[in-house]
């Protein structure tokens, strides 16, 4: 501590502390909480270039300045700066507000096409089953089709074999009546002129060969029949009689053949159109089945294409959510960097003083009075009425 100076009378005085030296500038902290200041000025994006270069130029001059020795001008300078920091700020915070209801909206949108995909794909598995189904029941009505057409070809060969029969007796029937008519009728009469008689007569020959006539009777035939009705004796007579009698013969047996075989005939012809309106059936139902296939292939494709497109959707949705989540990372953290760089640089220089804080009071020993209470009692108990009257004579 200094000597103390004598004053004129004698008297010490306490020693004149001399006033420190004034700082060169403020210090490299200040300095560097300056800069950030500025630099977070000169990047906000609401206001002109000139205007933050002027308050950047500012900030040294007025935060940089203990808060005790700052003038109006450089109050009000702080209110500027202030007003940009508070505008940064909002900025940051309205960036991460908004990369928040972004990835919330991202979210819900990722949840959506969740539904969709699993839609898309409950879809295609019904569609594969169905698709599945009707594959099978156009197998099943081809095959039904196919039967359909055996059973058809062999009733139709078993009405071919049956009716073959009845189709000779008939043809035989119907060439007989036409000869008794056309042929042993005119010559019988002796109406048929005697050119054409020779060729009538082989013909019934060759139709009572055909017909298993006795060939004896056959031989006489001819002569028999080439007389005129008038030059015809009772042997030519008996001839054509016999000759008449086993044409008549056959034509009964044709007769009675062919009306044998009819009902057989009418149920070969039922089975053949019944087997011919089933396999109708079955076409039908083989095309509507074809038809219900290539539909059904049709949906299965259109369900593959939807669920594949919800799948590259999801996966969109996913490198959004990545996007998004990163979005909201880098706003944190750029909020995160301005409220722990420039505005506590900013807050820090507010408070800037170079008072110093004032000493902490020590504290103060508790001391215990009841010893020197009790002595004063006892002394006051102990003296006597004399002592008394002498203190106050004194």
């Amino acid at each position: 501590r200094p000597a103390a100076r004598m004053s004129r009378g004698g008297a010490a005085e306490e020693p004149v502390l001399k006033k420190p030296a004034a700082a060169s500038g403020p210090s490299g902290h200040v300095k560097s909480l300056c800069n950030k200041v500025a630099k977070a000025l000169l990047a906000s994006p609401e206001y002109p270039d000139e205007v933050k270069h002027m308050l950047a130029n500012t900030v040294t001059g007025s935060l940089g300045e203990p808060k005790e020795k700052r003038h109006a001008i450089q109050d009000s300078t702080i209110d500027m700066v202030r007003q940009v920091m508070e505008s940064l700020r909002a900025a940051a915070q309205s960036k991460l507000v908004e990369a928040e209801t972004k990835l919330e909206t991202v979210f819900k949108e990722d949840e959506e096409r969740q539904k969709s995909v699993q839609t898309a794909a409950a879809t295609l598995e019904e569609r594969i089953k169905t698709a599945d189904v009707a594959k099978s029941e156009h197998a099943k009505s081809t095959s039904a089709r196919m039967a359909a057409k055996q059973a058809l070809a062999s009733a139709e060969q078993e009405q071919t074999t049956g009716n073959a029969g009845l189709a000779v007796a008939e043809e035989k029937k119907r060439r007989l009546e036409t000869s008794l008519e056309t042929i042993y009728g005119p010559i019988k009469s002796g109406e048929m002129p005697a050119a054409e008689a020779q060729d009538g007569i082989k013909k019934i020959e060759r139709l009572g060969k055909d017909l298993g006539f006795d060939m004896s009777l056959l031989q006489t035939v001819p002569a028999a029949f080439a007389k005129a009705p008038s030059d015809r004796g009772s042997f030519d007579l008996l001839v054509m009689s016999q000759i008449e009698a086993e044409f008549e013969k056959c034509l009964a047996t044709f007769t009675d053949e062919l009306a044998n075989g009819e009902p057989a005939m009418k149920d070969r012809a039922a089975k053949v159109e019944a087997a011919s309106n089933e396999h109708a059936q079955a076409l039908a139902f083989e095309e509507a089945a074809k038809t219900a296939k290539e539909a059904s292939r049709t949906e299965q494709k259109e369900a593959e294409t939807e669920h594949k497109a919800m799948l590259k959707a999801q996966q969109q949705g996913a490198s959004d959510m990545r996007t998004a989540s990163a979005g909201v990372d880098a706003a944190k953290a750029e909020l995160t960097e301005l409220d722990e760089g420039a505005l506590a640089a900013f807050g820090e220089l507010l408070e800037f003083t170079e008072i110093p804080p004032p000493a902490p009071i020590p504290a103060q020993e508790e001391q215990d009075p009841a010893p020197a209470t009790d002595a004063a009692a006892l002394a006051a108990d102990a003296a006597t009425p004399a002592d008394a009257a002498d203190a106050a004579s004194a």
